[in-house]
């Protein structure tokens, strides 16, 4: 059995302003700076164990954006291992909306930003990535993840809540909108079971059409989500997103 965490960043400047940031770089606030040492503490001694067992059980894929990156180096820290940094896991690209706060854009795009809250896919109007788009780049990478885990190992995933909620959607074959918010530092567990057939993943030399590496099709990994939205190992004063705070920003996933 393989696993895969997938750990949303913790609270960021932009997230405590209520800014949408995108693959804009904003760093952790300092309660984001907690949650992500709240998740090393929680995690961690269960991931070391695995670690000592067996050097290459455990890994940390992080997206590059500053607020993951900074989200991943307690966990690391604690493990004593390296951080591989992975541009397939960024948060969309949110086109001209990146940096401007959810306030400014009911004021001044009061139609469009009613579509988006309530559920349409408007990115195409303002230059960015599609919810397609976004699933098409970030659900490969995961099965690849997946499929390059060692048996019995785990890969700690940390990404954002758009490329967690639409990449699973995608990776599970789910109907839309069928999960809720990811709150910040939350986890998602995701197994791939099947041991007695060893998956094989795609050679890293190789590449497609486009130059770029062969991902393994979505439709051929069939993971178990064993959990979804994970808050636990937060203390309830950390828990940001989610439905915690119950602000415009929190009832829209694909926000993050």
């Amino acid at each position: 059995m393989r696993h895969l965490l997938l750990v949303r960043h913790g609270e960021s400047l932009w997230n405590a302003e209520g800014r949408i940031q995108g693959q804009s770089c904003a760093g952790l606030s300092p309660r984001g700076h907690e949650q992500a040492r709240a998740f090393a503490t929680a995690y961690g001694p269960g991931l070391l164990l695995r670690l000592e067992a067996d050097a290459g059980a455990v890994r940390v894929v992080s997206s590059d954006l500053q607020r993951a990156a900074e989200t991943a180096e307690p966990v690391s820290s604690w493990l004593g291992a390296g951080v591989a940094h992975d541009p397939r896991l960024r948060e969309r690209a949110f086109g001209r909306w990146e940096g401007r706060s959810h306030a400014e854009l009911a004021a001044s795009e009061p139609d469009r930003y009613r579509r988006w809250t309530t559920g349409a896919d408007v990115m195409s109007e303002i230059g960015a990535e599609t919810a397609t788009e976004l699933a098409d780049r970030v659900a490969p990478t995961l099965a690849s993840l997946l499929l390059t885990t060692p048996r019995g190992g785990v890969t700690v995933v940390i990404t954002h809540g758009g490329s967690i909620w639409h990449g699973l959607h995608r990776l599970l074959s789910l109907r839309p909108r069928s999960l809720g918010p990811v709150g910040n530092a939350s986890v998602a567990e995701l197994l791939l079971l099947g041991d007695e057939e060893e998956p094989v993943a795609p050679d890293e030399g190789a590449t497609g059409g486009n130059g770029g590496p062969v991902l393994p099709d979505p439709a051929v990994v069939r993971p178990v989500m064993a959990s979804f939205n994970d808050l636990a190992h937060l203390p309830v004063e950390l828990r940001t997103g989610g439905f915690v705070t119950g602000t415009t920003s929190d009832a829209v996933p694909q926000m993050r």
